[in-house]
C-alpha cells in the first residue's frame, strides 16, 4: 500500500479539524503519513491525534527555520520528502497557505495540481479528485497525470473519523 502524506495544520499543540479529515481521506487511499513541520517541539503535542486517525508514519522538521519563514521552507523540505519517499499522493488543507505550499510544491516537483477537491476516490487510473464550483451547478472530475498528485482538500468535504485502532 502506498503511503499518502497529509500536511499537518495545527493551532497551539491541537490539530486542525482540517487534518483529521485529510487523515480519514488518506486512510481510503493508501497508507497515511503525517508531515509536521513547525516549531520545536509541534509533533509531541500533536502525535496522539494523529496515531489516534490512523498516521502510520510521521515526518517530522522542527525549529525556527520552518516556523517563521512562511511556505517556502516548508515547500522545500516538502519536495525533498517527495522525492525520497515516493508517495502516491500528498494531501493539504485548502487553505490560503496550504494552496500557496501546495503550488510551491508542484512547481518544484513537477507535479499536477489540483486544488478544492471535495472528493478524491482511487480508480485503475490512479486517483480521482472531484470539484464542485459555482455552487454545485458543475461537477469537474479530474486526475494528475504528471508526477506525484499533490491536492488540497476543501474543509468539511470529509468526515473526520478516528480510525479502528490507533497506531504507533
Amino acid at each position: 500500500m502506498a503511503q499518502i502524506l497529509v500536511l499537518v495544520d495545527s493551532f497551539d499543540g491541537v490539530v486542525t479539524k482540517a487534518t483529521t479529515e485529510l487523515l480519514t481521506l488518506a486512510r481510503s487511499l493508501g497508507e497515511p503519513a503525517a508531515v509536521v513541520l513547525g516549531p520545536t517541539g509541534g509533533y509531541d503535542a500533536v502525535a496522539d491525534t494523529l496515531a489516534a486517525f490512523g498516521a502510520t508514519t510521521a515526518y517530522v522538521a522542527e525549529g525556527a527555520e520552518v516556523a517563521d519563514h512562511g511556505v517556502a521552507p516548508k515547500a522545500e523540505i516538502l519536495a525533498a520528502l517527495v522525492g525520497q519517499a515516493t508517495p502516491a499522493a500528498v494531501l493539504i488543507a485548502s487553505t490560503v497557505e496550504g494552496k500557496e505550499l501546495a503550488g510551491r510544491l508542484a512547481v518544484r516537483t513537477e507535479s499536477g495540481l489540483i486544488t478544492d477537491a471535495t472528493e478524491v476516490t482511487p480508480d485503475a487510473e490512479g486517483l480521482l479528485a472531484t470539484q464542485v464550483i459555482f455552487g454545485g451547478s458543475t461537477i469537474v472530475h479530474s486526475r494528475v497525470v504528471t508526477g506525484t498528485p499533490i491536492i488540497t482538500v476543501r474543509g468539511g468535504a470529509v468526515t473526520a473519523e478516528p480510525a479502528a485502532a490507533a497506531t504507533t
